[in-house]
């Protein structure tokens, strides 16, 4: 029943492609992409940014906090 609003492509590529190459190892679990995600788009937008925001809700969204 959530609602998010989306940062568009470009910018989820950028937030997964920074989590990917500078968080996440091979046992990355769920919880911790979910943090590599979220550090990733406090690197690029800031934490108090919208494109943060959406990510921490996206999380959410699907449970994984």
């Amino acid at each position: 029943g959530a609602t998010l609003t989306g940062i568009g492509r470009a910018k989820a590529l950028q937030v997964w492609y920074r989590a990917l190459s500078v968080y996440m190892t091979s046992t990355t679990n769920y919880k911790a992409a979910r943090t590599a995600t979220l550090n990733a788009a406090k690197d690029l937008y800031g934490s108090g940014s919208a494109e943060y925001n959406a990510v921490a809700a996206t999380w959410t969204a699907v449970n994984v906090n």
